[in-house]
């Protein structure tokens, strides 16, 4: 998948539940997905993610990587929902 598919397969995200699925599909085999300069665990990113997600108090947009616009997405999704 290229960087263009990615970002608008991100973009096409109406639901949490849609973007888990393509948080879970840019995961490598070791599970871990490529930021701007990090590598980052896809099982820690979707928990921070969905504690965000769900008002939790400790939850931040900072646990997803801002690559492929992911963490814009998070944010969207839950302000708009």
């Amino acid at each position: 998948m290229s960087d263009l598919e990615k970002y608008e397969a991100v973009n096409k995200c109406e639901t949490f539940e849609e973007f888990e699925k393509v948080l879970l599909s840019f995961a490598d085999e070791t599970r871990l997905i490529k930021g701007r300069t990090n590598n980052f665990n896809v099982d820690h990113m979707l928990q921070g993610a969905k504690d965000y997600y769900n008002n939790a108090l400790y939850g931040t947009p900072r646990s997803v990587t801002r690559e492929y616009g992911l963490r814009q997405q998070l944010m969207y999704l839950k302000y708009y929902k």
